[in-house]
């Protein structure tokens, strides 16, 4: 059965490439464009693993990840998280781990790397 990834990001192009990718690769994956949108689809949905934007419309992806992390079911709340933002200057290391995140990845994306860190999770 293919690996499901959710992926959390409000970038048209992202979310159409991210698709051909990892569906060319044998990965079911959904896409979702907005903060408020993630918990209830993880909530509702397993995954194996979660591509986070850190900026969202109404929400931000450091708390989003942090929700997911208190999420009493533990196979919803140990699932492995890879935040992508431009923004990374704004944040430490210890920020990303602070928020339970696994991996980052800085914007413009380098696909392959994106690739490999899902797979090494998944």
């Amino acid at each position: 059965m293919a690996k499901k990834i959710l992926l959390a990001d409000d970038s048209p192009v992202i979310q159409t490439l991210s698709k051909k990718i990892f569906q060319g690769q044998g990965f079911d994956i959904k896409g979702i464009k907005t903060g408020m949108t993630v918990l209830e689809e993880v909530e509702k949905n397993d995954y194996d693993i979660i591509i986070l934007d850190i900026i969202l419309p109404g929400a931000n992806g450091m708390d989003l990840a942090k929700q997911i992390r208190d999420m009493k079911d533990k196979k919803k709340s140990d699932v492995p998280i890879i935040a992508i933002s431009g923004n990374y200057k704004n944040y430490r290391k210890e920020d990303f781990d602070d928020a339970g995140i696994n991996e980052y990845l800085i914007k413009p994306l380098d696909y392959d790397a994106l690739v490999n860190t899902v797979k090494k999770y998944v």
